[in-house]
């Protein structure tokens, strides 16, 4: 009985020193392979690993989340900082063999806050937390998106870097100098980054970056934030608890008055400088964040940011929890941030209006409390050099809140400006991409990059597969939903081995027989676009032209819902035999300037978005014949979404003596359809629109292709708009909390298709295939 008391204990000493193992000088054991080259080649090197945007963070997180189906969002979150979150973690200078040992520690000053959050702020996590899809790679790269740290030593290229960060720097403020600096001060710099709080030194202890690296940082459209500190708020705010004698508020404490706790401890002056303006490298493939100086770093407008939002998140996280109790820590962050008119169940509660929730959420007397209560804390467990006196403490948190209060606004006069009453259109895609590698890889690797960052590539919406054009090989995982695989998968060795050109024959064959594999599949019935991105270097040949115009007609009778998209060289009119209008094409050029490539990726998105999702009979096979039948989708849509369907006449030009389309929303709330033939609906409130809430609106479509032929009949149109949410949408297709369930079902139709168009077609093929094959 005593040995199993013993044992107990034993355990529980060593589960408490496991879960706060990151919180010592040496990396911790969960981390230490997200620096070690040998184990993870290249893992230390930000250009080799995937962006820092905020569509990935959220990737990373939700793989966690469906790795961890049983774990609730409050031990999630809490598990994410005690195992993979580790502060102040720098590059000794020192060159080691990696079998014995890093050349990395976690000695500069973040690494004490970071201390105190996790054994003072939150609980611990007992638990094993399991990484299932998420690759060793992908973890390491979350570690970094996490992880407060600055790289500040000087670096052999960087007189190139900092001239080239200061063009994609979003602004740059003008920070507060103490009054009594002058010129030979302001090249002063603190001992050592890694010193203690509470302590300025006049020496410089080594070459100082004059643009250092903020690592820990992502990007999102209301400006570059600290990631860590927003998922500290979020496990505080659902593991809220006071401490220091139940005057320290860990909501607090864990976010924004430990970013102003650290800065005043660490300048220990009366005028507190706060604030540090940097910029990325790309706008479209951020993989580093230079500061605009390398002097007082203490909170930098992404740690204030960061540690706002996540201030705000727990401030209102009891709330959200009681209304939705399996709120997910992905679908915060997601909806928080979201540029749309949307917010976390409130349109006002997001990022955007970051400045408005300061005077809405809190004060600045809590504020001052607060700052005042911590700094004790902070001050005692990070050994500072000084002994501060209360009085102490007194002045500088009066001098902090009031240069919070004063550089606040100036902070996010330049954040994006939240939307008001825009739709949100969700792309719901299968995206299939075939490139020449004829093109560079930087101009090939930055547009498309741009375009699947910007379709909502995700489990809950769209998906893509990227192959190459003359051997058709995966360049991608097949069918992915995760952004991560293309930055993971293609790189340059793997475009640099790919044969440059463009086999259209071997591609057109591709397309076709993955969209009958797509119609034999008796599960499937549509409820995304199917759309073929072609990326051609080199221009068609008449051959090429006329085997195109002939399969096209093929593609028109027996694969009326593969769209075709063109990226090219040349002219639109030279694509007119592939695409249905010239406005399908996007003609590319080889550069590397971001503006004209965000400008002709924003393009082929637009002209994604375009494309409506397809409602497919799966009775009918790729070869449209069969008896009638019914059939049915179910769809999501979140409040102010909107989701576009066409239906072919394929599937309503013959059936039963009566056919029927019906709309039903499935007591979720309350959505808006519109129905439409030739184009599709441009509103929610013309006269062919219903308003439909535990309610079915039934169509007579009988009669819609009365006097013409299939290929003469026009396709149905449909949109679904969300109006209100009135219950929890725990479905696994819900991507948000209050997406609203409805269904389209196709009563009573039957198959139809142009088939003669097609054998005629398909003779012709064989003709053609033949007369390519001897001049390839």
């Amino acid at each position: 009985m005593e040995l199993r008391v013993i044992l107990v204990q034993v355990i529980t000493i060593w589960s408490i020193g496991y879960c706060q193992a990151n919180t010592g000088n040496n990396v911790g054991a969960q981390v230490s392979q997200c620096y070690n080259n040998t184990a993870l080649p290249g893992i230390t090197t930000a250009n080799e690993r995937p962006p820092a945007s905020l569509n990935l963070f959220i990737e990373f997180i939700r793989k966690l989340e469906d790795a961890n189906p049983t774990m609730t969002p409050r031990e999630l979150a809490l598990h994410i900082l005690h195992r993979l979150r580790q502060d102040g973690i720098t590059q000794t200078g020192r060159t080691i063999d990696e079998r014995f040992g890093l050349a990395y520690s976690a000695s500069r000053p973040e690494r004490y806050k970071f201390r105190v959050l996790l054994q003072s702020l939150l609980p611990n996590a007992e638990q094993t937390l399991a990484s299932g899809q998420l690759s060793d790679f992908e973890r390491c790269s979350l570690h970094y998106l996490i992880s407060n740290t600055i790289a500040d030593m000087q670096r052999e290229n960087e007189a190139l870097e900092c001239s080239r960060s200061s063009r994609y720097t979003l602004r740059i403020h003008h920070r507060r100098r103490r009054e009594d600096d002058d010129t030979e001060d302001t090249e002063l710099v603190n001992q050592d980054s890694g010193g203690n709080l509470g302590l300025l030194s006049t020496n410089v202890a080594r070459n100082l970056s004059q643009c250092p690296i903020e690592l820990g940082v992502v990007q999102t459209q209301s400006g570059t934030i600290k990631a860590g500190n927003v998922l500290a708020g979020i496990a505080a705010g659902l593991n809220p608890q006071t401490v220091g004698n139940g005057t320290v508020d860990n909501r607090y404490a864990a976010t924004i008055i430990g970013e102003l706790a650290e800065a005043s401890l660490y300048q220990a002056d009366p005028t507190i400088s706060l604030g540090a303006s940097g910029g990325w490298n790309s706008t479209i493939n951020p993989k580093y964040f230079f500061l605009q100086n390398n002097n007082l770093l203490q909170a930098t407008d992404a740690e204030l940011r960061g540690a706002l939002d996540g201030l705000y998140i727990s401030l209102r996280m009891t709330n959200l929890t009681s209304a939705f109790a399996d709120l997910k820590i992905s679908q915060i962050i997601d909806m928080y941030y979201s540029p749309y008119d949307k917010g976390v169940f409130d349109s006002s509660f997001k990022a955007c209006n970051r400045n408005i929730l300061y005077t809405e959420m809190t004060t600045s007397e809590t504020m001052r409390t607060q700052l005042l209560n911590f700094m004790p804390l902070l001050n005692t467990a990070a050994l500072s050099g000084i002994s501060l006196t209360r009085d102490a403490f007194e002045v500088l948190s009066n001098s902090s809140i009031s240069a919070f209060g004063s550089y606040l606004p100036q902070m996010t006069s330049a954040d994006l400006t939240c939307a008001t009453n825009l739709s949100i259109e969700r792309v719901k895609t299968d995206l299939l991409i075939f490139i020449d590698s004829g093109w560079q890889f930087g101009t090939l690797q930055s547009v498309l990059s741009y375009i699947l960052n910007n379709i909502d590539v995700n489990p809950f919406q769209s998906k893509y597969t990227l192959y190459g054009g003359t051997s058709l090989r995966n360049l991608t995982a097949n069918g992915t939903s995760y952004l991560s695989d293309f930055f993971l998968q293609y790189n340059q060795t793997v475009h640099a081995n790919e044969t440059a050109g463009f086999n259209y024959v071997d591609i057109f064959q591709t397309l076709e027989s993955y969209g009958y594999q797509k119609l034999n599949d008796a599960s499937y019935a549509g409820g995304e676009s199917t759309v073929a991105l072609l990326v051609p270097r080199t221009s068609l040949t008449d051959d090429q032209r006329t085997f195109l115009t002939q399969r096209r007609q093929v593609f028109n009778a027996y694969l009326p819902d593969v769209n075709f998209l063109v990226l090219g060289s040349g002219a639109a009119s030279d694509y007119s035999t592939i695409v249905s209008n010239t406005r399908d094409v996007v003609i590319l050029q080889d550069t590397i300037v971001e503006e004209t490539l965000i400008s002709l990726g924003q393009q082929v998105v637009n002209n994604i978005k375009d494309v409506p999702r397809a409602l497919v009979n799966p009775a009918c096979t790729s070869q449209f014949t069969g008896a009638s039948s019914t059939f049915f989708i179910t769809g999501y849509v979140e409040p102010n979404g909107i989701n576009y369907y066409r239906i072919s006449p394929n599937y309503f030009y013959s059936g039963g003596d009566t056919r029927n389309l019906i709309l039903r929303e499935q007591g979720h709330g309350a959505v808006s359809i519109c129905i439409a033939r030739g184009t599709r609906p441009d509103n929610s409130t013309g006269d062919n629109c219903r308003t439909l809430s535990s309610a079915e609106e039934a169509i007579d479509i009988t009669s819609y292709c009365d006097g013409n032929s299939v290929t003469e009949c026009q396709p149905i149109f449909l949109s679904v708009a969300g109006v209100s949410s009135n219950i929890v949408c725990s479905a696994a297709a819900c991507r948000y909390p209050n997406d609203i369930a409805y269904s389209i079902t196709m009563e009573n139709v039957g198959c139809n298709t142009s088939g003669s168009i097609a054998a005629t077609a398909s003779v012709i093929l064989v003709i053609l295939l033949c007369a390519l094959a001897r001049f390839s």
